[in-house]
């Protein structure tokens, strides 16, 4: 049984985003078997857009929930309505807690696909108060086959990779507790300890004007012969919001104050009460590039093991001298970037067609146990495509020449951004602004990437 499935996303360009966003929303349109139509789109779902003649609706974890600027009101309401099977992904779970349930419930979605480990999932989403709702366990990401496409020529040898440590992360929240601070201090610490005297070739950064999107980051990922990493997730869930509140109130007020006298006013109480601890995507695109993982010891969801896949770390750096040693050794390199990739990247069982199988049987149980039934006049792949072009482009609104010259200044419009947000990097006066809008305020970054993004698709 196929059935027609309406994707709400909000895909990001790939120059904009990390790989992993954009790689998790083609999977569903590369793999699945059933029909998907990917809609990126945030606010209102278009009025053109027959909701009763898909079979599901499907909201992505690049859509929040948290706010109603990716979702509107009516557009909520519509969905509440909708009486077809409704399925959503959820990454970022440690925020606001009790809203997204809230939404959840009010969304009456029947699916949720969520990080947390089977023994946490009810801890977080109460059966009690979503009586109707099936959780399944899933990863952040999973190895895209593109990765694997590469010939062996494009892959360089250990030996040949100029970087002997490379890594990117950016200064995430205070609130996020240890975990989240773990993956920019991991920056400090090796520069402190590590970097002085070791002779290593390192290109290591937690700065926001650093960061590498899109092939630029493969390119870059090729280029090292080992990479930082520490766990995926957060180790403090965040129901009501007040912590986020809380701290970011005390790091607006106390710009200077470290992480660990905020850790012991707010969080000490609330860190490890539960688990979202996982491995990250940007690990298996580091082994699928056969480039070595240095990492803090840990879980890594049971897929990865010490000495083996990874060179682990301790967080003390207690026992940096002997990583040390082991970056220097190529050879050992060499061996252990063949055997992740053998064990890991060539596991049939971590890669995104697998993870889109599992999806499409687990979706089609549930439309078949929940007794639903699929849309009388379901959409063609060609009528939504033309009724989405409609709107974008009305015949009373646009006349067909004015249309023709729309599309023929795009590529003007669309070098001239590029050329405004360049010239914005290069400024050291906007990037110290900039700077010090991401320090104390929370949410710059977000919106300003939402606003680039936006602009870029508007054109």
């Amino acid at each position: 049984m196929k059935l027609n499935i309406l994707f709400l996303c909000n895909k990001p360009k790939s120059a904009t985003d990390a790989n992993t966003i954009i790689d998790h929303i083609s999977a569903f349109e590369d793999y699945s078997q059933h029909h998907v139509f990917t809609y990126s789109n945030v606010g209102d779902i278009s009025p053109r857009i027959q909701l009763e003649q898909f079979d599901a609706i499907m909201i992505h974890y690049s859509i929040s929930l948290v706010n109603d600027y990716y979702i509107s009101p009516q557009s909520k309401a519509l969905l509440r309505d909708f009486t077809g099977l409704k399925i959503m992904f959820i990454q970022d779970e440690y925020r606001q807690i009790n809203k997204i349930v809230s939404e959840i419930d009010y969304l009456k979605i029947d699916v949720l696909f969520t990080c947390f480990p089977p023994e946490e999932m009810s801890k977080i989403y109460c059966p009690s108060k979503l009586p109707f709702l099936s959780l399944y366990s899933n990863l952040t990401g999973y190895i895209p086959e593109r990765l694997l496409d590469f010939p062996p020529a494009r892959i360089p040898l250990t030996a040949q990779r100029e970087i002997d440590v490379g890594y990117r992360s950016r200064k995430v929240p205070y609130w996020l507790g240890q975990l989240g601070y773990e993956k920019w201090h991991i920056v400090e610490q090796w520069q402190q300890l590590a970097e002085k005297n070791s002779g290593l070739k390192t290109d290591i950064s937690y700065y926001e004007q650093d960061r590498i999107y899109g092939d630029n980051w493969v390119r870059f990922l090729l280029t090292c012969k080992t990479t930082l990493g520490v766990e995926s997730g957060a180790s403090i869930m965040d129901f009501t919001g007040q912590l986020q509140t809380l701290v970011d109130f005390h790091q607006a007020t106390y710009p200077d104050d470290s992480f660990e006298k905020i850790q012991k006013i707010y969080l000490r109480e609330h860190e490890g009460l539960y688990k979202l601890n996982q491995i990250s995507p940007r690990c298996f695109e580091a082994i699928a590039l056969k480039t070595v993982l240095v990492l803090y010891e840990g879980d890594y969801s049971g897929i990865l093991t010490a000495g083996q896949h990874y060179i682990p770390l301790k967080k003390d750096f207690s026992n940096i001298q002997e990583v040390i040693a082991k970056i220097k050794n190529t050879a050992y390199l060499q061996a252990m970037a063949n055997k992740a990739y053998e064990d890991i990247a060539l596991n049939s069982q971590y890669h995104y067609s697998s993870f889109i199988q599992r999806f499409d049987d687990i979706i089609t149980n549930e439309f078949k146990q929940r007794d639903k039934r699929k849309a009388a006049q379901p959409y063609q792949p060609d009528d939504l495509q033309t009724s989405l072009s409609a709107f974008d482009f009305p015949v009373a609104e646009h006349p067909f020449e004015e249309v023709k010259r729309k599309v023929a200044i795009r590529p003007i419009l669309s070098r001239a951004l590029h050329l405004l947000i360049n010239r914005f990097a290069q400024s050291a006066t906007l990037r110290k602004f900039k700077f010090f809008l991401t320090q104390r305020v929370v949410i710059f970054n977000p919106l300003l990437r939402v606003i680039k993004r936006r602009l870029l698709q508007l054109i």
